[in-house]
C-alpha cells in the first residue's frame, strides 16, 4: 500500500483563529515592511560593528548600506501585497522561506531590463553589475525577507505585539543614534 502526498497545500497552516490570517494584503505588506525595516537595520547595524574592528573603519559607508536596501524593500513590499493571500495557506516557516525566495527573485527579473539598458548606453567589460551585486547580497537579502516576513506573522499575536514595538522602536532609536555619532565624530 502506498501513500499519496499532496504537495499544494489548500488549508491555512495557522489556527483559524489566528490575527495573520484576518489581514488584508495590504495590511500584510505594512506589516511585512515594519518586520523587513527592522531585521534589515539589525543588519546594517552588525555589519558597523564589525566593521568598527577593522584597520580602516568607514562606519558612515556601512550606515549607509540601508539605503542600498531600499529597492529591495519595495520589491518585498510588492511581494507581500501581490502574493500576501496564497502564501497564508502554508506554515510561516514555509510561508518566510518563500516569500525571501520569491522576493530575491523578483529582484533579479527586475534587475535584467536595467543591466540591458545599462550595457547598451555603456558597454563595459566587466558587464552584469547590479546582477552581480544581487548575486553576492542574494544571501542577506533572502535572509532579511525571510527573518522580517516572519516577524511580520508574529508581530501580530498579542505576546508577538508586546515584543515586536519595542524592538522596533530600539532598533530605529540604535541606528538614529549611530548616524548622528558617526555625523558629530566626522564633523570634529
Amino acid at each position: 500500500m502506498s501513500a499519496v502526498v499532496d504537495l499544494h497545500q489548500t488549508e491555512p497552516g495557522l489556527p483559524v483563529e489566528h490575527p495573520w490570517l484576518a489581514l488584508s494584503r495590504w495590511r500584510m505588506a505594512w506589516r511585512a515592511t515594519l518586520g523587513l525595516i527592522t531585521v534589515g537595520l539589525c543588519i546594517v547595524m552588525v555589519m558597523a560593528v564589525f566593521d568598527l574592528g577593522t584597520g580602516d573603519p568607514k562606519p558612515g559607508m556601512v550606515l549607509s548600506l540601508a539605503g542600498f536596501g531600499a529597492p529591495q524593500l519595495l520589491v518585498f513590499v510588492l511581494v507581500a501585497a501581490v502574493l500576501g493571500p496564497w502564501l497564508r495557506r502554508y506554515y510561516p516557516f514555509s510561508q518566510a522561506l518563500l516569500f525571501g525566495g520569491i522576493g530575491v527573485g523578483a529582484a533579479f527579473v527586475l534587475a535584467v531590463p536595467f543591466e540591458v539598458v545599462a550595457q547598451l548606453a555603456d558597454p563595459s567589460p566587466w558587464g552584469g553589475g547590479l546582477l552581480l551585486v544581487l548575486m553576492i547580497a542574494g544571501l542577506p537579502f533572502f535572509l532579511t525577507g525571510a527573518i522580517g516576513y516572519g516577524l511580520a506573522i508574529w508581530s501580530v499575536t498579542r505576546k508577538g505585539a508586546r515584543v515586536f514595538w519595542p524592538l522596533l522602536a530600539a532598533v530605529l532609536a540604535l541606528y538614529v543614534t549611530l548616524w548622528t555619532l558617526h555625523a558629530i565624530g566626522a564633523s570634529t
